[in-house]
């Protein structure tokens, strides 16, 4: 039955990004707008702009392009989004309230475990279901190529970067937490950021 719900997670994510590539706008992804938050207080909030793009770190941006209360899964809010990495841009330690899918459409993005058990299919955009990579050991790193895909739950803690020459870009579904922060920074000296 996990399979099965991996299954048609996979070729849903899939599903959503071939539709979120046809109506992506370039137009917004010049679009940054002013306030940018820094590393050190960036989170992707409750209700961002669905228009705009967020920098997260310098070089890792994130773009909303739908949301939609589930009936499935009380409480939750399913969100499609995009990231997008420059070459060695990275971002910092963080986690997101509910389950995640990745699949990477170009370049290469490293993605490392701090903490949780996450699962890497090859291949996932070409309809592979399996066998998952298990990742569960701390500091381990995965490069993940397009079509291949990662998810994840709520327990998990990661960074990401952009693991080669060119910019990597990445299709997200989200699972969340209803009126959660979409990504929250974890272990951040946070001392150095002013008082609001």
């Amino acid at each position: 039955m996990r399979r099965l719900s991996v299954l048609i997670s996979v070729v849903l994510f899939v599903a959503l990004s071939a539709l979120a590539l046809v109506t992506t706008r370039t137009a917004a992804q010049e679009a940054t707008p002013a306030g940018t938050p820094t590393a050190a207080s960036a989170v992707i909030p409750l209700a961002p702009s669905f228009t705009a793009v967020i920098e997260l770190s310098p070089g890792v941006t994130a773009e909303v392009f739908a949301s939609a209360p589930s009936e499935r899964a009380p409480d939750q809010t399913v969100y499609l989004a995009r990231f997008v990495f420059q070459p060695d841009a990275e971002i910092f330690p963080h986690r997101h309230p509910g389950t995640v899918v990745l699949g990477v459409t170009s370049g290469s993005l490293g993605w490392t475990l701090v903490e949780g058990t996450a699962h890497v299919v090859r291949g996932a955009a070409a309809g592979a279901t399996g066998p998952a990579e298990d990742l569960s050991e701390p500091g381990t790193e995965v490069i993940l190529e397009p079509g291949d895909a990662i998810y994840y739950e709520d327990d998990v803690v990661h960074t990401a970067r952009g693991a080669g020459d060119e910019e990597t870009v990445v299709f997200g579904t989200l699972v969340l937490t209803s009126g959660e922060d979409l990504l929250m920074p974890t272990d951040m000296d946070m001392s150095a950021t002013p008082a609001s």
